[in-house]
């Protein structure tokens, strides 16, 4: 007998143990079960006519929704499908993801009815679910109305439903989207909000406020306060936006503000704005969109609102149509032509770009949209977004529904149908059956649904490669439920022309901690709909709230799945919708816990969630009001891409211009503020009780007509009073003209200002900085003037200056003499003296755009280019400090960011070519990124063919260009001729100085990468000793397909030493706008914070100390 190895025991042993802790399916995510194990055969099959097809609804393919909820109480979870032309479908769980039609049995109505969303509600309390179903109706062919299938009971296991709508007057006909029920005014039952949109030809192009305060007996969402059982339309009471250009398509309900209420985020299509009702607390709601919101999604369809990264605030997210290929992307409209889009922001609408926005949630009723930097921007034709913990990791992940039958964006199908004749058939209304071949020619392109992981640090991992089974599609309404008891969700979709899609979620990790939670609420709110659990987790705040409506077009009634993966928690609560909570211990809490609700409970204390956990911020106040300062800069209207339409970013917009310094000689800092073009400069004289002064100078007033970018205080004469420098820019003049010269503003040691006419003769350029500094060490004050750009001409190297000062007022040129190098060194946008090298004089620091960060060593007066960083970023501003406390000079390169459409690394940089591509004698920009590997213009075809025309003759057809390489889009020859400049590194980033020239890159914290960082101020706001940071940022003159960047409400960073920083949390100020400086002011309260803002208001910080350590 042959004898067994003992470690077979062992090993035998130990497999048997690890399987327990995962499934065998480890390495997939999720598994696409097929029709014939789920026993489901529902396909929403739309086949168009001359009566009902896109033309005359545009929303024809906008698919339909799914419905989840246990309708016969066996403790399984059913779904409920409805469908465009079919009939609904209703199909009961029988386990192990087996399900059976019961549509027939259970009295579904089968009416021929266009349905469109479902919400799962028990709407008489009576513990059965109910159903109610939106339909388009009092439209063409379509006369049905919305139904409210009211759950009778069950009838041998099948639950038996009737129509019960027209009796609780909930009998709307429309276009209904999507209902949802809450207790808006927690009066304890509940109330529901009617989602409906728009046609085109309803009238809705227009100014917006021609629409605000009207009603339209079709379009517009409506609002229904429940009435001891019966429910009436409060739509104009509570003055809910109801007017044509509704174009709802998200509707989700969550406490936004976190203050104990229900509001509501509705995403609406084409130009109207999406909706941020925020609970008014006394029965209505307050539209805050604009106040909140810096830009939303163009396209908003599906929505779907929850704290993703566990800080207690929940995010909002929309989807819109953004492709992430790019053969797709090149042949698909995409953003509005920019002057389109001003035009559209002038008629009352809000800025909107077609991509997915992450809206994350800072906590102080402000959102920073952040879907580049997490990398979910781009889906393609995407509908319903979920976000829930697939996982059971404890952080929310994504999933996103996608695919149309027909691409109605598709450039060359839509200059096909642009063709008079059809365009009149479909105006009139003709369309015969002869005609429907047209809409089979629309492109059709199958896609994939999305799935994404939280990395937990706000950032998602694309798990497209771990799904099973999965098949590309046109996916519209999605739910997530738990279908067979095992504590993970699962996902069932909604589709077109093909069977629904049930993924069985097939991750499991027995350590990942996990609940359901089953609430039986108060006597109207039975299932307790509002409800939430919290925990809390050190410096982490888990939150789950009980909403049944998520995504698009669908809702799920089911037991509310709480997830902590590995964290240790602290304290839990249960918080009911009424305010009052209830504490449960986690080590002693059953897998199912059950929880029934019960009077005078104490009330939960809404504003730990936003401060538990968190270190004190310092107090940040506005102060110029009180200090008698008011002064706003006025950006004069100039479009620098109907010059350059090919250029990435405006450079006109770079004021304004910021200097502090004592002018007078009283020992009190003043200000001056520089203005935009045709626009009045300000001088702010200092008082001795610390208030401000206008300083009348008619010398700045006659000049006016220059756009101010930087300035300068100094005395340039040897005089003993200060005097002013002002450079200037703006893009918009060329050449030599007189605007583009800097001028030096002599004090008559009066406090008077005069132009000195000929300090600076023949000098011309955009500028980007004025230096004062002694480069011969001869007692006076010397010059640095930075290059900006070539106006009109973005990619060629523009001139810098080095100046010598005369004695008399006038400044020669020594660049070429003293720094050779600085001369065409790029474009430079910020620049500072500092003593890097500790030798005892100052050196020059510059940062440059499609550069590295660089410095110029100063010896003996002659400057040497020394390179600081080996990366090539689109640099903004450079702030040099001693960050980690060794004594040496440290510095901050504010970038380009991270939350941009531009990705840049070493092997795949972003370029600029800069050549004459058509031989017309001028010369274009072309701007290029790598996708998957390969590189590719930026430009959409139509900018393409504004600047080359010859492009739209060599590509008649959007696909070819689509398809076309870069060297057949511009010839090798010409690419390899062109001036090239290109980078490799858009993070903010801190160089720490090692010694020996040596400087070690860091890249920042996250929320200095949500937008360009331009500006900073160096701070100590808790007392030791040690620097802190105030950066603030945003740049609004990009080109329209990048977007604006408006992530930033001003930063403040905590210096923990050695070089690190903990982002604080401002919570009573936001730095809303452009900020383009930061400078420390000296006043009789101590140090205050001067904020230049393009385009905005002169702001004075006074910042009290935190408690911070």
């Amino acid at each position: 007998m042959e004898r067994i190895n003992p470690y077979f025991f062992i090993f035998s042993l130990l497999s048997l143990i690890l399987s327990c802790g995962k499934k065998q399916d480890e390495t997939n995510l999720f598994k696409v079960l097929s029709t014939d194990q789920t026993g489901i055969s529902f396909s929403n099959t739309l086949k168009p006519s001359s009566e009902l097809n896109m033309f005359n609804y545009m929303y024809f393919y906008n698919g339909a929704g799914v419905a989840a909820g246990d309708f016969n109480q066996d403790g399984m979870v059913d779904l409920f499908f409805a469908a465009n032309q079919q009939g609904n479908k209703l199909y009961m769980n029988n386990g192990e993801f087996n399900f059976r039609d019961i549509t027939a049995l259970a009295g579904i109505p089968q009416d021929g009815g266009w349905s469109t969303g479902v919400s799962v509600v028990d709407i008489n309390n009576d513990g059965l679910l109910d159903i109610y179903v939106c339909r388009v109706g009092s439209f063409g062919p379509l006369k049905s109305r919305n139904q409210l299938l009211v759950n009778k009971g069950n009838r041998n296991g099948i639950p038996i439903f009737s129509d019960s709508a027209t009796a609780y007057g909930l009998d709307f006909s429309g276009f209904s989207t999507q209902a949802a029920f809450f207790d808006q005014d927690l009066d304890g039952d509940l109330d529901m909000y009617l989602m409906n949109h728009s046609l085109h030809h309803n009238g809705t192009f227009g100014e917006r406020k021609l629409f605000t305060g009207t009603y339209h007996p079709l379009s517009g969402d409506r609002f229904y306060r429940n009435d001891s059982g019966t429910f009436r339309d409060m739509t104009r009471e509570i003055a809910i936006n109801s007017s044509a250009i509704g174009y709802g398509l998200g509707l989700v309900i969550a406490d936004i503000n976190l203050d104990g209420y229900p509001d509501i985020y509705i995403g609406n299509d084409f130009h109207e704005n999406d909706y941020l009702y925020i609970n008014d607390r006394k029965g209505g709601f307050m539209e805050q969109s604009e106040q909140s919101l810096m830009h939303t999604s163009q396209f908003s369809m599906g929505v779907d609102v929850s704290d993703i990264n566990n800080d207690g605030s929940p995010e909002i997210f929309s989807v819109d149509m953004l492709p992430a290929d790019y053969k797709i992307l090149k042949r698909s409209l995409g953003e509005d032509e920019y002057n389109l889009a001003q035009m559209k922001v002038k008629y009352g609408y809000q800025y909107q770009f077609t991509r997915n926005n992450l809206q994350l949630n800072r906590g102080n009723g402000h959102f920073s949209e952040i879907g580049l930097f997490s990398g979910i921007h781009a889906t393609d034709w995407s509908w319903a977004p979920l976000w829930f913990d697939m996982d059971n990791d404890g952080y929310k992940d994504l999933f996103i529904s996608n695919g149309i039958p027909k691409r109605l964006n598709d450039i060359d199908y839509v200059n096909y149908i642009s063709n008079g004749e059809i365009q009149q058939k479909i105006g009139a209304g003709k369309m015969e059956e002869s005609d429907m071949a047209i809409i089979e020619k629309f492109p059709q392109i199958r896609l994939m649904n999305k799935f994404y992981i939280n990395d937990k640090e706000l950032r998602f991992l694309d798990m497209e490669k771990k799904i099973e089974n999965e098949k590309p599609g046109f996916s519209n309404g999605a739910i997530y439920a738990d279908l067979n008891n095992d504590g993970y969700l699962d996902i069932v979709v909604n589709n077109i022309d093909a069977p629904a899609t049930i993924y069985q979620n097939t991750s499991f990790d027995s350590t990942n901690k996990n609940w359901q939670f089953h609430l039986m609420g108060s006597p109207n709110n039975l299932n307790a709909l509002g409800a939430r659990v919290v925990m809390f987790s050190g410096d982490k705040i888990l939150t789950t709230e009980k909403s049944p409506v998520h995504g698009f077009l669908s809702s799920m009634e089911i037991p509310l799945q709480v997830t902590a993966g590995r964290s240790v928690i602290d304290s839990a609560f249960l918080i009911w919708p009424d305010g009052t909570y209830e504490p449960f211990k986690i080590d002693t809490l059953a897998k199912q816990p059950r929880f029934n609700w019960r009077p005078n409970l104490p009330a939960f204390d809404f504003h730990s969630l936003s401060v538990k956990g968190k270190p004190e911020p310092p107090s940040l106040t506005f102060v110029e009001n009180e200090l008698g300062i008011k002064f706003k800069h006025e950006e004069n209207r100039y479009v620098d891409f109907n010059r350059e339409p090919l250029a990435p970013n405006m450079l006109s917009t770079e004021g304004p211009a910021l200097a502090v310094g004592d002018m007078n000689g009283d020992g009190r800092e003043d200000i001056f503020i520089g203005n935009a073009r045709n626009k009045r400069p300000s001088v702010y004289m200092q008082l001795p009780d610390g208030r401000f002064n206008v300083s009348v100078q008619p010398a700045l007033d006659a000049d006016s007509a220059f756009e101010d970018i930087r300035a300068a205080w100094a005395d340039m004469n040897g005089d003993g009073a200060t005097d002013l420098i002002v450079v200037s820019g703006g893009n918009e003049f060329y050449a030599k003209d007189p605007m583009l010269a800097p001028r030096l503003y002599l004090n008559d040691g009066k406090g008077k200002l005069n132009r000195s006419v000929n300090a600076f003769p023949n000098i011309h350029l955009t500028s980007s900085r004025v230096l004062v500094c002694d480069i011969n060490k001869d007692g006076l004050n010397d010059l640095i003037i930075s290059g900006r750009a070539v106006s009109f001409a973005y990619g060629e190297i523009p001139r810098s200056y080095l100046l010598l000062n005369d004695g008399g007022s006038r400044f020669k040129d020594v660049t070429n003499t003293l720094a050779p190098e600085l001369t065409n060194c790029g474009m430079i946008t910020d620049a500072r003296w500092i003593d890097m090298d500790s030798d005892g004089d100052e050196d020059l620091l510059v940062a440059m755009e499609w550069e590295r960060i660089t410095w110029f060593e100063n010896k003996q007066g002659r400057l040497f280019k020394m390179k600081l960083g080996n990366e090539y970023g689109w640099w903004n501003m450079v702030t040099p400090f001693d960050a980690d406390g060794d004594g040496d000079i440290d510095v901050l390169a504010g970038n380009l960011g991270l939350n941009s459409r531009l990705k840049a690394e070493k092997e795949h940089p972003v370029k600029l070519y800069y050549n004459d591509f058509d031989g017309n004698g001028r010369k274009e920009t072309i701007l290029t990124y790598f996708h998957d590997g390969f590189e590719k213009p930026f430009a959409n075809k139509f900018e393409l063919e504004k600047q080359l025309p010859v492009l739209k003759k060599k590509f008649l057809y959007a696909e070819n260009f689509a398809k076309a390489t870069l060297e057949e889009l511009f010839s090798v020859e010409k690419l390899k001729s062109s001036i090239v400049h290109h980078a490799d590194h858009f993070a903010t980033t801190l160089y720490i100085n090692e010694g020996k020239g040596k400087f070690r890159p860091i890249i920042m914290d996250s929320p200095l990468q949500w937008s360009p960082c331009r500006a900073a101020s160096i701070i100590d706001i808790n007392g030791d000793k040690l620097p802190d940071l105030l950066t603030g940022g945003n740049f609004y003159g990009a080109n329209i397909e990048m977007g604006r960047y408006d992530a930033d409400y001003g930063t403040m960073s905590l210096n923990l030493g050695q070089g690190k920083f903990q982002v604080l949390k401002l919570q009573n100020l936001a730095l809303k706008g452009q900020i383009r400086d930061l400078q420390i002011i000296n006043t009789v309260t101590g140090k205050n914070i001067v904020a230049a803002f393009n385009n905005d208001s002169l702001r004075i910080i006074r910042i009290s100390p935190s408690k911070v350590q």
